[in-house]
């Protein structure tokens, strides 16, 4: 019976989801497993934001049921919409050998993913960051009770954290009708396998290849910081789902802005900005890799010549920000005392603790234990691609993985802990993983083989067979112009001319 229940809560948080794909155009094709990804973590945002904005007026059992309504009515729409234009959505294409095989090992690396959840309770942030919000809203009728955000005893389990994560939770706790932790659990598996499908598919775009993509995902897997450690995508933290919506994100920003696009690319550039939107709304960082996403959007709309309009699709975002940060205000909730209030006096007093920051961010790319060789691979990997990928495409890229850590590590700055080196130590691992799945899109760009390389330093190898922006691979654009060729004459008859 509590397999159903879920069942019924994954499918409505899919059905939620989808509605966003209806805002791609036209000429947008995605498969089914990128469509599925898709839907997944659009519509874990767009149901805890239902559950949180109907909550100031309703309460179980109408909450969940008015929340249920608008999500099967979106899934039906949804519906309808594909039955009208069927070629929107395509189908995988048939693999060939070594991408069969690469599918089915990350087919059994996704059920290992599942099976680590289940053996594996909740971590310590998972259970008393994150889980304890649902649990609250559960026993408060469906909404966080007033009394826990600003009880200054609870300020250790960060109340002004946003909520996508925890009324995801409680998503799966009115369907079940109780707190069960046990089920609550499959979401993060469930994030692993869209994070996998969209790195995929972000790959073969970028690269015109699919097996690349495949590989660097199936070797992911063997990342312990990813699979097993603490903090890992199956102990019930944030960090994970945020690092999949980043990659949304930034994936389709890159896939966004070839040079000449004749319009095709503003699919990619819509789910940009649908995952840019939810960044806040996923983990209080999220704002961090918003402002740094949003900078990089309107890089590519100065720099492509876009239309300004482009930047309204950057408010959303802002709005999610500011929205949040109202309501906390009103409900005049805690907040943690990690970090002490940003000011010149306090940068001038702990600038001295720089040096040996930086040197802890250092020691973690090479913490073999936890990344295995991750990192350095990553470094390797990221001097060939700026040579191989000349552009602001490559640029933009490294920059998004690297103002991250930059960003981080400046913060702990700023830190109130009595001993600093202890609040690096502690949550710097959980940090890195906000950008691991874009480095390992980068180590797959530069698997792709060398005749992908563009021959337009402003430009980037983009898209191939199967791919959602409709754009042909060099060598397919090659065969064409060679058939036109030949319509015309043979060549010693085109020189004769």
């Amino acid at each position: 019976m509590n397999f159903l229940a879920l069942l019924g809560a994954i499918a409505t948080i899919l059905g939620a989801g989808s509605v966003f794909l209806l805002l791609l155009p036209p000429r947008t094709r995605l498969n089914i497993a990128a469509q599925l990804a898709l839907s997944w973590i659009f519509g874990i945002g767009l149901v805890s934001v239902l559950i949180w904005t109907f909550g100031f007026f309703a309460q179980v059992p109408l909450l969940p049921g008015l929340v249920a309504t608008v999500c099967v009515a979106l899934g039906l729409l949804t519906m309808k919409v594909r039955g009208r234009s069927a070629g929107r959505f395509q189908m995988l294409r048939k693999l060939r050998p070594i991408e069969l095989f690469l599918g089915i090992v990350i087919a059994f690396e996704i059920a290992f993913i599942f099976y680590f959840s289940c053996v594996h309770t909740l971590g310590g942030d998972g259970l008393l960051n994150w889980e304890i919000k649902a649990r609250y809203a559960y026993a408060n009728a469906g909404v966080l009770p007033a009394t826990y955000l600003h009880d200054a005893g609870r300020a250790a389990s960060h109340p002004e954290y946003p909520l996508a994560i925890p009324y995801t939770e409680l998503w799966l706790y009115f369907w079940l009708g109780d707190t069960n932790q046990f089920w609550a659990k499959t979401i993060f598996p469930l994030f692993y396998a869209a994070g996998i499908a969209l790195l995929v598919s972000t790959s073969s775009r970028l690269t015109g290849k699919t097996w690349p993509g495949l590989l660097a995902s199936s070797l992911y897997f063997f990342i312990p910081q990813i699979s097993t450690e603490t903090g890992s995508a199956v102990v019930g933290y944030a960090d994970f789902p945020l690092s999949v919506f980043y990659l949304a994100a930034m994936g389709n920003l890159l896939c966004a802005c070839p040079k000449h696009d004749d319009g095709r690319n503003d699919g990619a550039f819509a789910i940009y900005a649908v995952a840019l939107a939810m960044l806040p709304w996923i983990k209080r960082e999220g704002a961090i890799l918003w402002l740094i996403g949003a900078l990089c959007g309107v890089l590519v709309i100065w720099r492509r010549k876009k239309s300004p309009a482009y930047l309204l699709a950057l408010l959303p975002g802002l709005f999610v920000i500011a929205g949040w940060h109202f309501y906390l205000s009103q409900m005049h909730a805690v907040s943690s005392s990690d970090f002490m209030p940003v000011s010149l006096a306090v940068l001038s007093a702990n600038i001295h603790r720089l040096g040996p920051i930086m040197s802890m961010l250092f020691s973690e790319f090479t913490h073999i234990e936890i990344w295995s060789l991750f990192w350095p691979a990553a470094a390797l990997a990221g001097g060939f691609f700026l040579y191989r990928f000349r552009g602001i495409r490559a640029v933009m890229l490294i920059a998004t993985i690297a103002a991250p850590i930059g960003v981080y590590g400046g913060a702990y700055i700023f830190s109130s802990w009595p001993d600093y080196h202890d609040h690096v130590a502690l949550s710097v691992s959980r940090l890195f993983m906000h950008v691991a799945p874009l480095a390992t899109l980068m180590i797959s760009a530069v698997l792709a083989p060398g005749h992908m390389r563009s021959t337009e330093p402003a430009t980037f190898p983009l898209a191939a067979s199967g791919s959602s922006l409709d754009v042909q691979p060099l060598e397919t654009c090659a065969s064409i112009a060679g058939t036109r060729i030949e319509e015309m004459g043979s060549i010693e008859e085109i020189g004769s001319n």
